[in-house]
This record gives structure tokens, C-alpha cells and sequence, in this order.
């Protein structure tokens, strides 16, 4: 019964890992789409909100109160930075906490390698590629020139690292946070998977 946390380089395909892993473990994940589900499914009717009801997500769906979704959103929409405003850090870490209690799930992101450093159970993953890489995976994904990509990886790498200095004193890149840092770059996706997944499986909690 684990918790997997999640911390990653910007396009760095962190998404696709989470997602085949979780896939793989039958866990469920908790990322920036979940909340914004939430959000959709608390303006809508009861009947409606079934659509919304995925085999594994459902169950963190219903963790997700209508200020925690409307606070986050506001930083999904870019309203507001994650330092602009300590409601979010506030909601962040108890949403981290409470989806943690769940167990079987992964964290993508969120400073979860922070809030949940001393959890026995939780297992810190941090990937990364080379920038050549990562510029490359969002020009051909999102159509950017280098330029372009490169500004933005170095945008939001530069909020992410705040954050975590900010609010936990903690160097984002600090590899001690992390039981494995895996490198994309020198080892294929698929395998990365193969690997956690043949670890937690055979790991006694």
C-alpha cells in the first residue's frame, strides 16, 4: 500500500510516466486534471457528475471540496502564482495529506516529496532529461520554436524551485529528497516504468 510522489523537470514526460505506472500498479493519480475535474463536477448536478466517475479517480474526486478545487484552479488558470497567495500552499498540503491517507496512489507534483518526506509508505521519484530533449519534446508536441521552449521550461522551473525553497526550505533539484531520480534521457520510458513497478511490487511496507 503505497504513495508514490512525483517531482519532475519541466517536459520531461512526467505525465506519461505517471500514467503508464499508475496504469501498471492500478493506482490512481493525483494532478493538476483531477482538480479540475473537481471543479467541473461541483458546478454541475449530482446525475451529471457521474461522467466524472473513472474507476480509480472517483475515489479522490470526492476529497475535493469546492474552495480547495476554486483556489487551485486559480493557479491551473494562471490567475495568481503559487507564491502570490498562501491559500494555495494551505490547501495543497492538506489535499496532499488527505489523498496520501488513500494509499495506492500517485502524487504528481504539489511539493508532495516535501509534505510527505517522513511518511514511511511513500516512495519520492524524481524525473528529468537533458533541456536539449525537453526542447525538442515541446517542439514537436506544442509546436514551439526553441526559443520559445526554452523560456518556458526555464519559467516554470523557476516558480516550481521557489515554491519548494519558499514554503519547505528545500532545493527542488536536491536529489537527497528523492529515493530515485530517473533520467528519461538514458533510459527509455517503458523501462523507467518496468523498473518502479518491479520495485514496488516487491517492496514490503
Amino acid at each position: 500500500m503505497a504513495v508514490i510522489t512525483i517531482s519532475k523537470e519541466y517536459a520531461s514526460q512526467s505525465e506519461e510516466f505517471a500514467k503508464k505506472l499508475a496504469d501498471r500498479l492500478g493506482y490512481s493519480i493525483l494532478d493538476r486534471q483531477i482538480v479540475t475535474d473537481a471543479a467541473k463536477e461541483l458546478r454541475i448536478s449530482p446525475s451529471e457528475a457521474q461522467s466524472f466517475h473513472k474507476e480509480r479517480e472517483s475515489k479522490l474526486l470526492r476529497l475535493i471540496d469546492r474552495y480547495t478545487s476554486s483556489v487551485v484552479q486559480k493557479v491551473v488558470d494562471r490567475s495568481y502564482g503559487r507564491l502570490d497567495d498562501k491559500n494555495y500552499h494551505e490547501v495543497t498540503v492538506k489535499l496532499v495529506q488527505k489523498v496520501a491517507d488513500e494509499d495506492n496512489v500517485i502524487i504528481l507534483g504539489w511539493g508532495a516529496q516535501c509534505i510527505l518526506s517522513d511518511r514511511p509508505n511513500a516512495i519520492h521519484l524524481r524525473i528529468v532529461k537533458t533541456l536539449e530533449d525537453r526542447i525538442r519534446w515541446l517542439r514537436e508536441t506544442m509546436d514551439m520554436d526553441d526559443r520559445s521552449a526554452r523560456d518556458l521550461i526555464e519559467r516554470e522551473e523557476k516558480e516550481s524551485a521557489e515554491y519548494v525553497e519558499h514554503y519547505f526550505n528545500r532545493a527542488w533539484d536536491d536529489a537527497h529528497l528523492y529515493h530515485a531520480v530517473l533520467n528519461l534521457s538514458r533510459i527509455p520510458l517503458d523501462e523507467a516504468v518496468d523498473l518502479v513497478a518491479g520495485w514496488i511490487k516487491c517492496k514490503r511496507f
